[in-house]
């Protein structure tokens, strides 16, 4: 999957229990789809940057994503992890990693913006670096001015 590329469509429930999507042919939100599991520890040390990014963009249009892959018993375990990082931003459960089949992931975290058209703009694979600029970055300059 390469950057201007049409995403493949992804659903899943989220937390909450209501259906989250990505790469549907109805426009959507600028959306940083996040691909994490509670015992990876390059995420636990990323979790506040994205929940920067969320509080920060949020208002401007962009709707954060984090789709945990942990196993399908963990739950609780995926909200206790939420709750610990101060993560207000929509959560979906694959527990059976079908995120990672589908957008070709080379492992986790992986991170992927997504335009309100449904096309790749950037796809960043592993933590980021502290304070996110790079993302930071693709994010200013997809948003309207």
């Amino acid at each position: 999957m390469a950057v201007g590329e049409p995403v493949p469509v992804y659903a899943a429930r989220s937390l909450a229990g209501d259906m989250v999507s990505v790469g549907t042919v109805e426009p959507q939100p600028l959306t940083l789809l996040n691909v994490w599991a509670t015992w990876c520890v390059p995420c636990q040390k990323e979790f506040p940057d994205l929940e920067k990014i969320h509080d920060e963009y949020g208002p401007r249009g962009l709707r954060v994503l984090g789709v945990s892959i942990d196993a399908a018993s963990d739950d609780d375990k995926i909200r206790e992890f939420a709750k610990t990082y101060g993560a207000t931003f929509p959560i979906a459960h694959d527990p059976f990693g079908e995120i990672r089949r589908i957008y070709q992931s080379l492992g986790i975290p992986e991170s992927y913006l997504i335009s309100r058209d449904g096309k790749l703009l950037y796809r960043h694979p592993g933590a980021f670096p502290e304070g996110a600029a790079a993302m930071r970055v693709a994010i200013e300059q997809a948003l309207p001015k």
